[in-house]
């Protein structure tokens, strides 16, 4: 049998077996797998080593890959995508969680950092004192809306009280951020409410600066350097939608997927004009949706080097229309790339 044809065995396997994904009943039931665009290119494997004597290779010859636990089993699908396509490949996952990807990445135990946020300042800093050269950052999925997942779009949100429909990326800048000549409160009438809430103060609430998240939307999004004076920060975006339910003054930011109906969430925008949105899958596929969130694989790099040929041949499968449908068909119910976005990703490979 050719690789080719168990490739495609091993692709319709994992159709049907996905196909009936997360679509148990019950409040924590995942949604089913989202729609996979068809002018994603279909993968066309291409011969590549098994790369003997590679430091991410297991004393048994499996290729060691360590990092986020949530992707155990969209990385379990493209494993066996892989080895159908690539006869030989073993692989042996170690996935504790994001913080133990670039430590590895860095002494090259692990083929790649399969991780649920970009590298931290710190991790960046570590990680640049044993290697020259910044690792390569690939997005592969982004975040999903579906409780059973770990990383999700980033919402803002109000008391169901509040009559505040929608904000933007500057809008969340004022009630967040830190910046000359806005240290003090901020009413609500900064915001376009009028009457009862006109004098109100608003309490921004949100995830502390130490967390991806925080980090994330401090630096990226609200271009600062720290969170004003006032801003009650919490470590777990749960504790945010907790305090945002219980205070009609409040506006809170945290991961889609920990929302409750006891918040109402808010549609956003990078321009007073628009185009506004409120995280519909189709929305952030799209990448219309300004506060998205994505998985990535990191990339160990060389001075002077290519990429390493068996991690550009896997990155290939990852990024193609069948690594995709396997990214979306899990039980997290990861949202796939869009074609734009895979082009883009597969352009680093070659840099």
């Amino acid at each position: 049998m050719s690789p080719r044809f168990r490739f495609a065995i091993a692709c319709a396997l994992f159709s049907a077996t996905a196909g009936g994904a997360g679509r148990a009943g019950g409040p924590d039931a995942a949604p089913g797998p989202a729609s996979v665009d068809p002018a994603l290119p279909p993968y066309a494997p291409q011969p590549v080593a098994f790369p003997a004597g590679a430091g991410y290779l297991t004393p048994q010859g499996a290729v060691s890959i360590v990092g986020y636990n949530d992707m155990k089993d969209m990385l379990e699908a493209l494993d066996a995508l892989f080895a159908a396509a690539h006869p030989g490949f073993r692989f042996a996952l170690d996935l504790q969680g994001t913080r133990t990807a670039p430590s590895a990445l860095a002494r090259g135990t692990s083929a790649f950092a399969p991780m649920g946020a970009e590298f931290s300042a710190d991790q960046l800093r570590d990680y640049r004192k044993s290697m020259a050269v910044d690792p390569l950052a690939i997005r592969v999925a982004h975040g999903s809306l579906s409780p059973r997942a770990k990383s999700g779009p980033i919402l803002v949100f109000v008391h169901p009280s509040n009559p505040l429909s929608r904000i933007t990326t500057a809008g969340m800048a004022l009630l967040f951020a830190s910046a000359e000549g806005n240290g003090g409160p901020v009413h609500w009438s900064r915001l376009g409410l009028g009457g009862a809430w006109a004098d109100r103060d608003v309490h921004p609430v949100g995830l502390a600066a130490s967390t991806p998240i925080g980090d994330y939307i401090l630096r990226e999004k609200l271009g600062a350097g720290r969170f004003r004076s006032g801003y009650r920060a919490e470590v777990q975006s749960e504790a945010v939608v907790r305090r945002v339910a219980a205070d009609p003054s409040a506006i809170g930011f945290a991961r889609a997927n920990v929302l409750t109906p006891a918040v109402r969430i808010l549609a956003v925008a990078r321009q007073p004009e628009g185009p506004w949105s409120s995280a519909s899958p189709e929305d952030v596929v799209a990448g219309k949706y300004p506060l998205d969130w994505y998985l990535y694989i990191y990339l160990r790099r060389l001075p002077g080097r290519p990429v390493d040929p068996f991690v550009r041949e896997y990155l290939r499968l990852v990024l193609s229309r069948e690594g995709q449908q396997a990214v979306a068909g899990t039980p997290q119910s990861y949202l796939p790339l869009n074609p734009g976005e895979a082009a883009d990703e597969l352009a680093k490979l070659n840099r």
